[in-house]
């Protein structure tokens, strides 16, 4: 699903219940953040509808989520790179490893 702008709870439901749900094949148990749009009692509604389960993650686990230990290493990197290192060529050789 492709769109413009910021994801709001109602565009959230709508990819849900469009795409998400009907693709599950099996009760599943959808692990969600605390951000505001995933809160919405409409939304747990939807998914306990359809045999699923919502699990929320604590309100700040870096340790729980990938992209927080990626960053930590980036900005590692970035710390004792060579000066005049780009970005680029930073996160080039992170993800080459």
């Amino acid at each position: 699903m492709i769109f413009t702008g910021s994801l709001n709870a109602e565009g959230f439901e709508g990819w849900l219940s469009l795409y998400l749900l009907p693709s599950l094949t099996q009760p599943s148990i959808l692990i969600m953040d605390r951000a505001p749009i995933h809160r919405n009692t409409a939304f747990r509604e939807l998914v306990e509808e359809t045999e699923h389960q919502v699990l929320f993650l604590p309100k700040y686990s870096p340790d729980l989520n990938d992209i927080e230990h990626d960053f930590s290493a980036l900005k590692r990197a970035r710390m004792y790179a060579p000066p005049g290192t780009s970005l680029d060529e930073l996160i080039c050789a992170y993800c080459a490893q």
